[in-house]
């Protein structure tokens, strides 16, 4: 089973706008309402991608039943906290005339120690029926920056590697707890050591600087460029997305993580999960929403995908095909 946090849910509204402009009354040409959070997205394009991940977080007030009841027709199985403040409430306009989208998100509702300590007890005891962990997005106020570091770290003593994708303090306190893997996008690397980065030198660097640090693949994303991957013992790669149309960029990360972890659990190659991470991402950005929806449009795009060797791994110039 893969386990997926997602401590900030909420919901998501999107609306397709021609033309979109700052104080100009739009009519949209259609509009989707989901339940929200990257986690979510993660779950989705797991489900998506033929797996059965079971999600965890928090949620309340009246959105709590719409986020539960969506996740429900979607064939997701989810074990939300309940908490006394309502969830956020998320807005993207796609403009697909120019290729823009503006994105607004409400302020994320307090949490109170005892629901933390909630959702803590029910991660720990969720970890014994699971293969794989991933720890996605961001988190409600109220959650101290140390939160994913002390998730990482319980999953450490269930023997659950974890996937973790997060930025600013909570990134920054969970490299600390050495998960097996992290996604940062070029920015949140940027913000994580403290200095601009170069692509690819730059980026290549502070990633292999984390994996020095215990980290075992570090996936730093880089929008339409893909995504360098530097590893411990596998080598460091660079992957480009194939050519798509562009309708969103909103969750292409989430599915990055979402292919990386389905093909990870199924214990393929290193570059099966680069591959089909990649693929999942390129799949979401040709779509009106923000996760996978269709398992066929990634498989699509598998072999459309480029994987360069940046540095090869110890006395092999190859991509290994297990990962070990």
């Amino acid at each position: 089973m893969i386990l997926v946090m997602c401590a900030n849910t909420g919901i998501d509204r999107t609306y397709d706008v021609d033309n979109f402009a700052v104080g100009v009354h739009h009519t949209p040409r259609h509009f989707r309402a989901d339940a929200g959070g990257k986690g979510v997205n993660v779950a989705r394009g797991l489900r998506a991608l033929g797996e059965d991940p079971l999600l965890l977080g928090f949620a309340g007030g009246m959105s709590r039943k719409f986020i539960t009841d969506r996740l429900a027709a979607e064939g997701i199985v989810s074990e939300l906290v309940p908490i006394g403040e309502e969830s956020r409430l998320c807005i993207n306009v796609v403009d697909r005339a120019n290729k823009r989208q503006t994105q607004l998100d409400e302020m994320p509702p307090l949490v109170t120690p005892e629901e933390v300590s909630r959702l803590k007890r029910q991660w720990s005891r969720l970890l014994e029926r699971a293969t794989i962990a991933v720890i996605s997005g961001s988190a409600p106020r109220g959650v101290p920056f140390s939160f994913y570091k002390e998730l990482i770290q319980i999953a450490r003593g269930h023997r659950v590697p974890v996937v973790l994708d997060a930025r600013d303090q909570l990134l920054a306190a969970a490299v600390e707890a050495r998960p097996e893997v992290i996604k940062p996008n070029h920015a949140e690397l940027e913000a994580l050591v403290g200095e601009p980065l170069s692509v690819p030198g730059g980026v290549l660097a502070a990633a292999k600087e984390l994996v020095a640090q215990g980290i075992r693949i570090v996936i730093a994303s880089l929008g339409n460029s893909g995504a360098i991957i530097a590893t411990a013992r596998q080598g460091c790669y660079w992957a480009r997305p194939p050519q798509v149309d562009f309708v969103s960029s909103v969750g292409a990360g989430d599915a990055l993580v979402a292919g990386f972890t389905a093909a990870s659990i199924r214990r393929e190659s290193l570059e099966g999960r680069i591959r089909l991470g990649i693929a999942s991402a390129a799949a979401v950005v040709s779509t009106f929403g923000a996760a996978i929806e269709q398992k066929q449009g990634v498989e699509a795009q598998l072999a459309n995908v480029q994987i360069d060797l940046l540095e090869p791994p110890a006395g092999n110039g190859a991509i290994p095909e297990q990962a070990q």
